[in-house]
C-alpha cells in the first residue's frame, strides 16, 4: 500500500511540475519577429541576429528618453555576432523593448515580452487511509 501511495505521489508531482522552455526572436533590419511574445517564468528567450548591428534594450526608450518601468531593465551590448543575447525571464509581467542602435527603434525595431507567472502546486495534506478491520472466524 506504501508503494501505492508514494507512486500517486511521485505522479501528483511529475504532472504538476512545469518544464522552461527557449523561445527565439530573430532580429534584422528594423524588425523583431515575433514582436509579440508571450512565455512563462523561467523560460529563456534568445535573440538571433539575422544581419546588422544589433542589441536589445530593456532600459530606456530609445524613442522618447523614459524608462520603460519594465519589472527588471537589462540591455545587451550591440553586436554584429548571430547571437544577440540571451534572457531568462524570472519576473512576471510585461516588458517593453527596443534596439538602441542609431534610429532602428524610430524605424519600428521595437517588441513586447509579456511573461506569466509560474504555476504554483497546490498545498497537499495527506491522511492516513483508514481501511476496515478484518476479523478470521
Amino acid at each position: 500500500m506504501k508503494k501505492i501511495l508514494m507512486s500517486l505521489i511521485v505522479i501528483l508531482f511529475t504532472s504538476l511540475y512545469t518544464y522552461s522552455n527557449t523561445y527565439f526572436i530573430n532580429s534584422g533590419n528594423f524588425y523583431y519577429s515575433p514582436f509579440n511574445l508571450t512565455v512563462n517564468v523561467g523560460d529563456t528567450v534568445v535573440w538571433l541576429n539575422d544581419g546588422g548591428y544589433h542589441n536589445v534594450n530593456f532600459n530606456i526608450s530609445s524613442t522618447t528618453g523614459n524608462s520603460y518601468n519594465n519589472p527588471v531593465s537589462f540591455i545587451t551590448q550591440p553586436t554584429l555576432s548571430s547571437n544577440i543575447g540571451r534572457y531568462v525571464f524570472d519576473v512576471p509581467g510585461t516588458y517593453l523593448y527596443d534596439c538602441s542602435v542609431g534610429a532602428h527603434a524610430t524605424n519600428g525595431m521595437t517588441g513586447q515580452i509579456i511573461v506569466l507567472p509560474s504555476n504554483t502546486l497546490p498545498s497537499i495534506t495527506l491522511q492516513p487511509a483508514i481501511f476496515p478491520i478484518f476479523e478470521f472466524l
